[in-house]
């Protein structure tokens, strides 16, 4: 299983590799539109991606322990480096909102990235104050705040339906509809795994790492580098490298064990 995590993982930094060659080369990065060659192979590379993530997710056995309860090894220290960035660029991102208020959208928005940010910094506590054999159950109140936390990829993937420019040649903006999606399934995931009663279901927080790891690290990442990258951009990435290390965890040693399928 490890094999296949790894396998993806290097699929994602050759997604981006590709990504990085395509903006720098073959992308007008004034307009986001592709300048050379047919706009499809970028999206058949993003479908390529996913169909690879789902059947390697589908197939194997995973374990949700390392999340649930991380120990001390490096990745599990690394998941509080990730939630903790990933909080504090959606706190400053909440901040521009304000800050640059156009109207009411523009509030309900910086209000929803405060209370992600607070989700992803209470995540962040769990994970920091509980890593002993029998770990302290969160508090009811986690549950909610993760729940409302959630709603602001909802709302960005709503406005991106709404505002963005309908041309399938500006691949940043449709991908970002992506992106977002994979952002909110990963949250629900470690949402169901860390704070909902019953057994958690390792299956889709790897899935669901797996893939915001490919969409929104390594497919954002090169975006942040050559284009003007805001604190939204940033926690985007920093969504994506927690989702890595959750995938890497779920998948460690000791994982072909029967009774792991849980239910999506």
């Amino acid at each position: 299983m490890q094999k296949r995590v790894v396998g993806c993982l290097a699929a994602g930094a050759a997604l981006g590799a590709a990504r990085f060659a395509d903006l720098a080369l073959w992308t007008d990065r004034d307009t986001g539109l592709v300048t050379a060659g047919w706009v499809g192979w970028r999206y058949l590379a993003l479908f390529a991606f996913v169909a690879a993530v789902l059947l390697v997710s589908w197939r194997g056995s995973w374990q949700a322990g390392p999340v649930v309860r991380p120990g001390g090894r490096v990745p599990a220290g690394a998941l509080d480096v990730s939630a903790a960035l990933a909080a504090l660029c959606m706190l400053e991102q909440a901040v521009g909102s304000f800050v640059q208020a156009e109207g009411g959208a523009s509030l309900v928005r910086g209000a929803l990235a405060v209370v992600c940010a607070l989700w992803l910094a209470a995540l962040d506590w769990y994970w920091l104050t509980n890593r002993r054999e029998s770990p302290a159950a969160p508090p009811p109140w986690m549950a909610w705040l993760g729940v409302a936390g959630s709603l602001v990829f909802v709302w960005d993937i709503l406005r991106s339906f709404m505002t963005n420019g309908s041309s399938w040649h500006r691949v940043a903006q449709t991908a970002a509809v992506w992106q977002q999606l994979a952002a909110l399934l990963l949250l629900s995931a470690l949402l169901r795994a860390v704070c909902l009663p019953g057994e958690p279901n390792p299956r889709a927080v790897g899935r669901y790492g797996l893939l915001a790891f490919g969409l929104c690290l390594c497919w954002q990442l090169p975006q942040c580098i050559l284009l003007p990258g805001g604190p939204g951009d940033w926690a985007l990435c920093a969504l994506g490298l927690l989702g890595g290390l959750c995938a890497v965890l779920c998948a460690g040693p000791g994982l072909e064990k029967r009774g792991s399928h849980a239910a999506d």
